[in-house]
């Protein structure tokens, strides 16, 4: 039984860690912005593929609150709030596929991140060449922009680890369920 109740407030607590790093995950990526000396701004807006993350990030986060009051009372009771084994399906389908996504965001920012941080130190070498003036105050607000994505990328990597370990856990509780070893 004590493993039992470990699973369960390991779970929650994972849970609890998730939507945490979700929402600050989001909150940095959207703040994430430059403004240059003429007035325009990069945002993350600015990028489908950061778009995307911060649509996966509010998916998972969206999920992971809607889990938290199951797990509460899972955690406090020691009992599911609804018995007929759908809360167990719903987290083994839900989690795996949450984490799945988490992890599609994960790659796609990462990579976005390095083939703009890849290409456009070139670009604006070549618009200096051109007479364009002020590229390396832009190269510069665009390393930082890039920078604060890879943090908020990275934080998404770590609720993405904790989703794919509640995602072993809802596993593993499922085929225990099903021998009738937890509830």
């Amino acid at each position: 039984m004590a493993s039992s109740k470990a699973m369960i407030n390991s779970t929650l607590v994972l849970r609890l860690l998730t939507l945490l790093l979700l929402g600050a995950s989001i909150v940095v990526l959207v703040t994430d912005k430059v403004t240059y000396s003429d007035g325009t701004k990069t945002t993350f807006k600015d990028a489908i593929a950061y778009r995307y993350v911060i649509a996966t990030g509010i998916a998972g986060f969206v999920y992971t609150l809607f889990q938290i009051p199951f797990a509460i009372y899972h955690a406090s009771t020691g009992k599911r709030l609804i018995r007929n084994n759908f809360l167990l399906e719903f987290d083994f389908y839900g989690d795996k596929i949450i984490s799945l996504l988490l992890g599609t965001g994960v790659g796609a920012g990462f990579a976005v991140t390095f083939e703009l941080k890849k290409q456009i130190p070139d670009f604006l070498t070549l618009l200096t060449l051109l007479g364009a003036q002020g590229m390396d105050e832009v190269k510069s607000k665009l390393d930082k922009f890039f920078d604060r994505a890879n943090i908020a990328i990275g934080i998404l990597f770590l609720a993405f680890l904790c989703m794919v370990i509640l995602s072993i856990l809802s596993s593993i509780n499922k085929a225990h369920n099903s021998r009738g070893l937890f509830g």
